[in-house]
């Protein structure tokens, strides 16, 4: 499976991976936010939520919605992982996963949670960090999830841990940005980037 998001290239095995925001359940009920995709990283069910920017912690209103949205999807994405794979909504939305993902004991399963934010400074990322395992400390203890397991990490420590192939620069983006690409056009521009630098 290979998608990007937030200018990152983000390439797992299929059997051990599901782009869940694109999920049929994800289509069908508005109200769920999801995380980007679920992966199968070293026996863990990993949540992973790719952004391009986020705001400085000094913004306290601006954070503190920031954290609240991105720990949302990972309390929704964790819920709904573990309803279908129950069956709580029947057979339907847990035959969309692979073999891998669908197979999986909820009782014995561990889990880790990854924020990457693309064009963050390494040193930006501890008191996102922090911010998002307090957010999440409640849903962390229900389900005897480790803070350690909750990472947030710069697009350049993501690619070092094989959580992203590839990243477009911070300079063609801004390069790309200046030239007043938007929207559609930008997207088109990105993606020719990563086709053309594999």
């Amino acid at each position: 499976m290979e998608f990007i998001e937030s200018y990152m290239k983000f390439s797992f095995l299929n059997e051990e991976s599901f782009h869940i925001e694109k999920s049929s359940f994800v289509s069908d009920n508005e109200s769920v936010k999801v995380c980007e995709a679920i992966v199968l990283i070293n026996g863990k069910l990993s949540m992973i939520e790719a952004k391009s920017s986020s705001p400085r912690p000094g913004n306290k209103e601006d954070f503190d919605t920031y954290i609240s949205e991105i720990g949302q999807k990972f309390i929704d994405t964790l819920l709904f992982y573990n309803a279908t794979i129950l069956e709580r909504h029947g057979l339907e939305y847990k035959e969309e996963y692979p073999e891998k993902i669908k197979n999986q004991n909820p009782q014995s399963l561990d889990y880790s949670i990854y924020l990457i934010v693309h064009g963050n400074k390494s040193e930006w990322m501890p008191p996102i960090q922090d911010a998002l395992r307090n957010h999440l400390r409640h849903i962390l203890r229900a389900w005897n999830i480790s803070d350690v397991n909750v990472k947030a990490l710069n697009h350049e420590l993501a690619q070092e841990k094989g959580l992203i192939k590839q990243y477009l620069p911070t300079s063609i983006l801004k390069e790309i940005k200046s030239k007043g690409a938007k929207d559609q056009t930008l997207i088109n521009q990105v993606e020719q980037w990563f086709s053309s630098n594999n």
